[in-house]
């Protein structure tokens, strides 16, 4: 970047700033001090709470000083990626701009625009003397990326507008209206075993490792609609096929790598009374199946394999093993319901990711990740779970609850954004929930829980490949970006 392109865009100016600081999430401490000097040297009321995160208040300019307050809201943590090899310290570090025609990406490392733009365009308005706004509430928190901690330790008491602007989105022309909440779970199952000397016949035994490979994975949210294979569902169906044909026992199981990844490899070791060929031949059966059935999505490469595993002393018991492929079998996954509110999108409402399989000492773990817009089908998600682990005497446990924020219809900020954004770039804007959380939904449950009824919008520029080396920045879109706000800040403020 220029000096010459910050000084014609300040917002530009101040993500070149936020870039010069670090700030990966748990490790903002010198970006929040950063902020209260900010504020500071302008008089603005400032306040920074035990995590860091940072509340700025600046009255509404010269006749706005009575219209609505609004609140600005973004994140200042982001994801730390870098090439590998590359000498790269991002605890004291600069990161290197670069741009490249209409790109601004960084040298070597993940850009920060997620969420640095949404802090840029605060800075640049707070910093402003000539643009016209209403009263301001800037919300800048830490912790996004890792769980949303600096959110959810807000103290939403402080604020006083009812309208919130969240600019974490990164679609230009696309206006976030809902979100789903979300909830792991864990689902511990006992693993009863017995000895392998104990199991009659063993001579004709063999100890091999069934493997599913060649899936796409994906988001557990945003990729949930693409109806990809479950590694661990189509792992499931291939013992229960093998259980069903031979005389076979499960030694232990593994799948999946995160709770908001679909899975897209899962293995397991198994104690089999048949030959490799006659199991090859089941597989293919199950190849062609699990190609069939997901040819419209991911299904072309998924593959099942055979291939010789360590010997073992344990298996587990025919019941216990019945038991764990039963509810693997059963386990909600995918799709449970669409939103019919959204028309102008097909939208989940509801899904269960089934993640992660782990043998776990004496245990089969099995981890979920559970989304909806709609608390109630949230809780039933779950229930359903439960239930399931109530059926095979399995524990439960569950963490990582955050809320949704559910679609208003009687949103003044959705037309005034659509109308906005049509007259100054003369095309329609699409209106679209998301079904992954944002902090929107943290903020609209603490305000739910003081009686205040808040008007939430999330919108942002075009960035691509976030959390990756490839983060580019959209500079043509920015600048839009930054026009819209800036108009609908002054369409609000004319309303004193």
């Amino acid at each position: 970047m220029n000096s010459e392109s910050c000084s014609r865009k300040p917002y530009l100016y101040w993500f070149e700033k936020i870039c010069s600081i670090p700030h990966e999430s748990r490790k903002e401490r010198q970006l929040s001090d950063f902020l209260v000097d900010f504020a500071q040297k302008r008089h603005l009321d400032v306040t920074q709470d035990e995590k860091g995160s940072i509340l700025i208040r600046k009255p509404g300019t010269k006749g706005m000083e009575k219209a609505p307050s609004v609140i600005l809201q973004g994140h200042m943590d982001m994801v730390c990626v870098k090439e590998d090899g590359l000498n790269f310290d991002f605890s004291k570090d600069p990161l290197k701009l670069v741009t490249e025609g209409d790109c601004l990406h960084a040298e070597g490392t993940s850009l920060g625009a997620d969420n640095g733009i949404a802090l840029a365009y605060i800075l640049a308005l707070l910093d402003s003397n000539d643009i016209p706004h209403p009263p301001l509430e800037a919300v800048v928190t830490v912790e996004e990326e890792v769980g949303m901690g600096g959110a959810t330790a807000f103290d939403a008491s402080q604020l006083t507008s009812s309208l919130f602007i969240n600019m974490d989105s990164e679609d230009e022309g696309v206006f976030c209206v809902s979100c789903a909440g979300g909830r792991r779970s864990q689902m511990h199952i006992p693993a009863e075993t017995e000895d392998v000397a104990s199991i009659s016949d063993k001579g004709n035994y063999r100890f091999r490792r069934i493997t599913v490979t060649g899936l796409e994975g994906g988001h557990s949210g945003l990729e949930i609609i693409k109806e990809r294979g479950n590694s661990n569902k189509l792992l499931a169906r291939v013992l229960d096929g093998l259980m069903q044909k031979f005389p076979c026992r499960i030694v232990s199981l593994h799948g999946g790598t995160a709770t908001n990844a679909i899975p897209k490899e899962s293995s397991a070791v198994v104690f089999i009374n048949a030959q490799d060929e006659e199991i090859r031949k089941e597989l293919k059966v199950w190849i062609e199946i699990f190609r069939h059935e997901l040819r419209g999505a991911d299904g072309a490469k998924v593959n099942v394999t055979v291939a010789e595993a360590e010997n073992a002393d344990k298996v587990l018991t025919k019941r216990c093993a019945t038991a764990v492929v039963s509810a693997a079998l059963l386990i909600p996954n995918g799709i449970a319901s669409m939103d019919m509110n959204i028309t102008s999108q097909r939208l989940v409402e509801s899904s269960n990711n089934f993640a992660m399989i782990r043998t776990e000492g004496e245990e089969i773990v099995f981890h979920c990740q559970t989304r909806s817009s709609v608390a109630s089908k949230k809780d039933f998600l779950c229930r359903q779970i439960g239930v399931l682990a109530e059926m095979i005497g399995a524990k439960m446990e569950y963490s990582g609850d955050y809320p949704a924020w559910e679609y208003n219809p009687d949103s003044q900020l959705q037309p005034l954004f659509e109308k906005t954004y049509k007259a100054l770039f003369h095309k329609d804007a699409k209106v679209e929930g998301i079904h992954a959380g944002l902090e929107c939904g943290l903020f609209a449950e603490k305000f739910r829980k003081l009686g205040r009824r808040m008007d939430f919008l999330s919108f942002g520029p075009t960035v691509s490949g976030a959390h990756t080396t490839k983060e580019t920045l959209s500079l043509a879109s920015a600048e839009n970006t930054w026009q819209l706000l800036r108009e609908v800040l002054h369409c609000i403020g004319e309303q004193a």
